[in-house]
């Protein structure tokens, strides 16, 4: 098979968690039936390299391009480099801290509002504006963790070291030929991290099949949330900005362990993002961007009658 189209937009189709990989197995049969097929797993970490059950759902066609395991030879090989991403993940962590911070300040008015029981129009009014006030952080945070990493690649001259060359190339020319894109779930923020590191954006083209971690890391903003941890409920809040592949809907898998049902706590998410959709990726949903969301995806309603709404 010849090298896929680069002038062409990337097909990507998300899907939910791969428990049995049933839609895995079924998104690539019908989209890469043929050649070999680039996979990125980084977000496995020191994992990525346990691949038999994956490789046997690509049909033994698999071309793991194992950019977690270059980016820790990249590092190990270049002092500097491996310098300059300390200093860049305690920045992260900073900010995201001093975030943290002050969305829960934000989001207390909100609940502090919604227990007022006052003039509706007033108190409509005023949760409005307490939303907007949260929006505003959230594009703060994007702003700032984007300045961030931009500083951090031209502090390194990320784009000129020699290890990072190398591995670029040698990555370039494993994707030449392949006939699509395989990005799996993870650690979001080392999936995310690898795919900048890499600059895999530009190299996306082909039908991409995506789900839990890849599908949030290809979408304009990475929204970590979890309301049933251990160490107790945690507001969602944005990471950073992702590779922005699609746009206009904002990922939330395994939202059926992971989201609470709590109709308000739904509706203030779903006001917050929007205009973006926020889709629940549950087991078994499969979204092809671009068309219209099937009826069975269900979306967060930002209304206050429902809880979620379907696609």
């Amino acid at each position: 098979m010849g090298a896929f189209r680069r002038d062409a937009s990337p097909h990507v189709r998300l899907l939910g968690p791969q428990r049995d990989s049933t839609g895995a197995r079924v998104a690539v049969a019908e989209l890469l039936p043929d050649g070999p097929i680039a996979t990125i797993n980084a977000g496995w970490r020191e994992r990525e390299d346990e691949t038999t059950e994956l490789d046997d759902v690509l049909g033994g066609r698999m071309r793991n391009l194992e950019l977690y395991r270059r980016w820790r030879e990249m590092r190990a090989a270049d002092a500097d480099f491996d310098a300059a991403e300390v200093r860049l993940r305690r920045v992260l962590g900073e900010l995201q801290t001093v975030y943290q911070i002050r969305l829960r300040h934000a989001l207390d008015t909100i609940s502090a509002l919604r227990r007022r029981d006052e003039v509706a129009r007033v108190q409509q009014a005023a949760l409005d504006d307490a939303n907007r006030v949260v929006q505003e952080l959230d594009a703060w945070h994007l702003r700032v963790v984007a300045a961030a990493r931009q500083e951090f690649y031209a502090a390194t001259g990320l784009g000129e070291r020699p290890e990072v060359v190398r591995h670029r190339h040698e990555v370039a020319t494993m994707i030449n030929d392949c006939a699509g894109f395989v990005i799996t779930g993870g650690q979001v923020a080392v999936l995310l991290h690898c795919l900048h590191v890499f600059n895999l954006r530009p190299l996306l083209r082909g039908p991409v099949i995506t789900w839990s971690a890849g599908a949030m890391a290809l979408s304009e903003r990475v929204v970590l949330f979890h309301d049933h941890a251990a160490q107790g409920a945690a507001p969602a809040q944005v990471y950073a900005e992702g590779l922005g592949v699609h746009t206009g809907l904002v990922c939330l898998p395994h939202a059926d362990r992971r989201l609470s049902v709590e109709p308000a706590r739904l509706t203030q998410l779903a006001r917050r993002f929007a205009p973006a959709r926020c889709v629940l990726l549950d087991p078994g949903v499969t979204i092809d961007v671009g068309s219209e969301l099937p009826a069975d995806v269900r979306v967060l309603d930002p209304g206050d009658a429902t809880e979620v709404g379907h696609g």
